[in-house]
This record gives structure tokens, sequence and C-alpha cells, in this order.
């Protein structure tokens, strides 16, 4: 979009939009020859500025939330402290866990699935429990490039989970959390690890009643047909 184009969307001048950017809270737009083009997020930073400020929120606190560098590393964390750090394993030590050989397509599915990567002469893991369960799945007979297959299921359904939790949180949250701890970033910290916990509550509840189902499902016996 370019910017009236997003002042329409939006509902607000050009000159607020452009003060807002100089004032650093909106990201500058990508420039084409002389024109500079705004995309969904400029769109949703503006949405949620004009949601604070409608909340009483002043543009200095506003400003301490969307442009502080630390606000990213906060609101992120509680999702990566909740997973153990990446480890670095020698490649001899992946391949016996997961009992492979060394060429097998597997493990470019992994690499594919970002799942591991190569550092150097090892072998960088950044979910390091899933390696555990896909270990504890070897031992019991389920091949690693099935295994693969049901993650690259669970990934992608997980993304669209995680988007759809932003979505609430950008409607119902972010403006609200903002204005109640008056731009604290520790606050909005503690409302952040509130919403993980209960976006992995609600995940969990709904994950188990899917795969009760499922198992229902697979192991109930076929009805005898009529006639």
């Amino acid at each position: 979009m370019t910017i009236d184009e997003l002042a329409a969307e939006v509902g607000m001048t050009v000159r607020n939009i452009r003060a807002h950017q100089s004032r650093g809270l909106l990201p500058a737009p990508r420039i084409v020859g002389r024109t500079g083009y705004y995309g969904p997020a400029h769109q949703r930073r503006l949405s949620q500025i004009q949601a604070m400020q409608d909340q009483g929120l002043n543009l200095a606190a506003i400003s301490r939330v969307v442009t502080d560098g630390r606000l990213t590393d906060l609101v992120v964390a509680p999702f990566a402290d909740a997973e153990p750090p990446p480890e670095r394993w020698p490649p001899e030590v992946l391949i016996e866990r997961l009992q492979l050989a060394a060429d097998d397509p597997a493990i470019d599915r992994a690499i594919e699935l970002g799942l591991i990567s190569f550092a150097g002469n090892d072998v960088l893991v950044p979910m390091p429990r899933l390696v555990q369960v896909a270990a504890e799945l070897a031992d019991q007979g389920v091949p690693l490039g099935a295994m693969l297959e049901a993650v690259a299921v669970v990934q992608e359904a997980s993304r669209r989970a995680a988007d759809a939790f932003m979505a609430l949180a950008d409607e119902h949250l972010v403006a609200r959390v903002a204005v109640d701890a008056g731009g604290d970033l520790d606050q909005i910290r503690s409302s952040v690890e509130q919403l993980r916990v209960h976006a992995s509550q609600a995940l969990g509840i709904l994950f188990d009643h899917a795969m009760a189902d499922a198992v229902r499902t697979y192991f109930e016996e076929p009805k005898p047909a009529d006639g």
C-alpha cells in the first residue's frame, strides 16, 4: 500500500502516520523508486497504536511498548524458556541415538524441517526433547522417516495454532495489557507468560481430545451391515 492507501485502511491521516514514523513508532516503508510501500505489519502496528491511544496510553508509554529494543526478547522469552537450549552433538551421536545409517534420507528430511543443522563438525539440535521422542519411538520400531512425516503435519498445525492465538492476543489483549502495565515491559512479559500457559493448556486439551477420538475410531469394532 502507498501511504494514502494505508491511511484509508486504518482511518488515520497521512500527517499522523508520518508523525508516528518520525517518532520511531512505525517501521520505515519499502522504497521503490520514490514511493514508499507499506504492508500488513505497518497496518497492524498503527491499529495497535490507535487501540492503546483509545484506552488512554500516551505516546511516550506506547513508544516504550513498540520501539524498546527489549520488547521482542521479553515477549519471546516465556516461550523460549519453556524449551531447553539447542545442543551441539557429534554426528555419530545423533546417528547412534536414532539408529540411522549415515546416508539415511531421513537426515535430509530432518534438515529440511529445521530439526537439525550443521555447525562446523557438529550437528546443531534446536529441539533436543523432540530428538529424545524420536529415539524412544525408534526403540519401539518406528522409522525416523515415518515419524518426520507426522512431525511435518504437526509442525504446520502448530504454526497455524500459534498464528490463531497471536491474532486473538492482537485483537483482545495487546492494547489492554499495555495500558494496564502503563508500558512497563516486565509486566507485559508476565502477561505473555500467562498467554503461553493458557495457549499450551488449550492445545494440550484439544490434542488429547482429538487423539482419544482417533484411537477410539481406530479400535472400534466394525458394525455388521444391515440386511
